[in-house]
């Protein structure tokens, strides 16, 4: 803080003549106490407040650790908004204008445990989740989240490695709980149109559109999987593949390569939903 400097300074003429009164050292002229006590004044002042403490330490610190969390994310733009990303985000955006695929997504629930993020579908109003073995893994119980944000805590009832699939009962006394329907007479054929609902990469229920290419042998599991041709990303595992009456007829679970036209393309590999069948009865006494 600038202090104002008061001078001392004596503005009468001189006076030549020599006074009779005898000097007291102990007099002091009222211009000179008033500014004494205005010195002391300033002194007190300063005491009461301080000069503002430095904070460009603290300010150099907060903008340095803001260009690094914005680097960071730019940098992890790139990853997440790629060219596909933005394709079936834009996919997303135009069937969710179908009032069907809105309710769809109303029974396609987020699968959480630790770390691990999967997609799963309810089919009874109780709460019945049907997803991924490699999903759940070892873990018997998770959170799941629908649609309309609640959540609810849900144990593995059924674990099947062989055909990777977990069925998950919702602890919660809860009820009317939107639910997709199985599909009882299966007959898809190549070329069918189908629909896949679930959690890819950073995002929540995107929807996207395919075909049915039909079954095909793999080592394991050696029964014969789905193949469909249609955009699936890491986090669609467990997703429901709907067909055209509204009914699943797989789940999704990996990805593969196939030669189509001479060129090798990508394609989802989905379990066949009457392999649940032998679970009919444990699913459904909950």
């Amino acid at each position: 803080m600038s202090r104002e400097v008061f001078s001392i300074r004596n503005d009468e003429p001189n006076d030549t003549k020599t006074s009779a009164d005898p000097v007291n050292d102990t007099d002091i002229p009222p211009e000179w106490e008033e500014e004494f006590w205005n010195l002391e004044d300033d002194n007190e002042e300063d005491e009461l407040n301080p000069p503002p403490k430095r904070t460009w330490i603290k300010k150099t610190i907060i903008m340095m650790l803001a260009i690094l969390l914005l680097g960071n994310l730019i940098a992890f733009i790139p990853q997440i908004y790629n060219l596909p990303t933005l394709r079936f985000l834009k996919k997303d955006s135009q069937l969710s204008q179908d009032e069907q695929i809105q309710q769809y997504k109303q029974a396609v629930v987020n699968v959480s445990i630790g770390g691990r993020k999967g997609t799963g579908f309810n089919i009874a109003p109780n709460g019945l989740i049907i997803t991924n073995q490699h999903v759940m893994d070892n873990d018997k119980a998770c959170i799941i989240q629908f649609f309309n944000g609640k959540t609810y805590l849900a144990d593995v009832i059924v674990s099947d490695s062989e055909i990777d699939i977990s069925i998950l009962k919702i602890r919660d006394n809860a009820n009317n709980l939107p639910t997709l329907q199985l599909e009882t007479e299966i007959a898809y054929q190549k070329g069918d149109p189908i629909h896949v609902i679930g959690n890819p990469l950073a995002f929540s229920r995107i929807a996207t559109e395919g075909t049915v290419l039909g079954l095909t042998p793999l080592e394991s599991p050696q029964l014969p999987m789905l193949m469909i041709q249609a955009p699936i990303h890491n986090g669609n595992s467990g997703s429901p593949v709907i067909n055209n009456k509204g009914n699943v007829i797989a789940v999704v679970y990996a990805t593969t390569t196939t030669s189509q036209g001479g060129r090798s393309i990508p394609v989802g590999l989905a379990i066949p939903i009457d392999y649940l069948e032998k679970y009919e009865k444990i699913m459904f006494q909950y």
